[in-house]
C-alpha cells in the first residue's frame, strides 16, 4: 500500500512539473529583430499598450503577443485597372513600402485585430487611391508624365493611409498598359509625326532643287528668246534687203521704160507692144500667142 502511495505521489509530482513547465513555456514569447508586438492575454482578454521589441518576453498564463513587422513591408497591386480622365481603361502595376506606426499599435490592433486585418484595409484603401489619382490624368499623360503621376500617387496614398497610422516610404509604378486600339493610334500618330519631321527636313532640299530647276528654265527661256530675237532680226533684215533690191530693180526698169517712152514718144499701148516684141525676140524657145483677129501688130510712130 505504501508503495502505491509513493507511485501516485511521484506521478503527481511529475504532472505538476510538466504543468509548471508547460505554463512557463506558454508564458514566454520571442520576437525577432524585424518584429514588434503588444501583449495580449487570451484568458483575461486584456490588451496592453506597451510595445515589445526583439527578445524574450514573459507574462502570466494566457500571455501572447500580437506581432507586426518593425521594418517596411511591400504591398503590390498587380494588373490593377482604373479609368483615366478620358474614360480610357488603364492597367498598371503598383508597389509601395509601408509599416505600422509603433506609437499607434494599440489603436491599430483595436480596430483591425492583427496584421492580416490591417493589410486588408490598407489594400482596399490603396486601390481607392490609385483609382482617384488615375481620374486626374489623361491618356497621354500616363506616357509623358509618368514620373509626375508616380509622385502624385504617392502623395494620395500617404493622405489616404494616414488615418490608419501607416508610414509610407516609397512607391513605384510599373508597366502602364493602355488599350491596344489606343496603342495602335499612338503608334500611327508617332509615325505620322516622324514622317512630317522627315518631310520638313527634306523641304529645304526640295525647295533648293525646285529653285535650281526654275533658274535653269528661266535661263533656257532667255536663251530661246534671245535666239528667236536674233533669228527674227536676221530674217527681217534679209527681207528688207530683198525688198529693197526688188524695189531698186523695178525702179530702174521703170525709169528705163519711162525714158524710152519719152524718147520714142510711145503711148502706153505702143510701149506694151514694144515690150512684147522684145520679150518674144529675146526668147530662145518658140512662143505661141493667141491674139484676137485682126491683130494689130504695128503702130505709127
Amino acid at each position: 500500500m505504501a508503495q502505491i502511495i509513493h507511485i501516485l505521489i511521484g506521478v503527481g509530482v511529475g504532472l505538476a512539473v510538466v504543468t509548471i513547465i508547460s505554463l512557463f513555456i506558454s508564458c514566454v514569447s520571442r520576437l525577432d529583430t524585424d518584429e514588434i508586438a503588444i501583449p495580449y492575454n487570451i484568458i483575461t482578454k486584456n490588451l496592453r499598450r506597451e510595445v515589445k521589441t526583439t527578445g524574450l518576453h514573459f507574462g502570466s498564463p494566457g500571455f501572447t503577443l500580437i506581432t507586426f513587422p518593425s521594418v517596411f513591408t511591400s504591398m503590390e497591386f498587380d494588373d490593377i485597372s482604373c479609368l483615366n480622365k478620358d474614360g480610357v481603361s488603364i492597367s498598371l502595376d503598383v508597389i509601395f513600402q509601408f509599416r505600422a506606426d509603433p506609437n499607434y499599435l494599440y489603436d491599430i490592433v483595436m480596430q483591425f485585430k492583427d496584421f492580416s486585418g490591417y493589410k486588408q484595409i490598407l489594400a482596399a484603401t490603396g486601390q481607392g487611391a490609385v483609382h482617384d489619382t488615375c481620374a486626374h490624368f489623361n491618356t497621354t499623360a500616363f506616357q509623358s508624365m509618368r514620373g509626375f503621376f508616380q509622385v502624385k500617387l504617392l502623395d494620395k496614398m500617404k493622405e489616404s493611409l494616414s488615418p490608419f497610422y501607416a508610414i509610407l516610404r516609397d512607391l513605384q509604378v510599373n508597366d502602364v498598359r493602355r488599350p491596344s486600339d489606343f496603342e495602335t493610334a499612338v503608334k500611327d500618330k508617332e509615325a505620322a509625326k516622324e514622317n512630317i519631321k522627315i518631310a520638313e527636313n527634306e523641304r529645304p532640299k526640295l525647295l533648293t532643287q525646285a529653285r535650281t530647276e526654275y533658274q535653269k528654265a528661266l535661263k533656257q527661256a532667255q536663251i530661246i528668246q534671245e535666239r528667236a530675237d536674233t533669228d527674227s532680226t536676221i530674217i527681217r533684215n534679209q527681207a528688207d534687203a530683198e525688198a529693197q533690191a526688188i524695189r531698186a530693180r523695178y525702179s530702174t526698169e521703170t525709169d528705163t521704160y519711162v525714158e524710152l517712152k519719152n524718147k520714142m514718144r510711145f503711148n502706153v499701148e505702143s510701149l506694151l507692144t514694144y515690150m512684147a516684141v522684145r520679150v518674144i525676140g529675146t526668147s530662145k524657145n518658140d512662143i505661141y500667142i493667141n491674139l484676137k483677129s485682126p491683130a494689130q501688130v504695128k503702130y505709127e510712130l
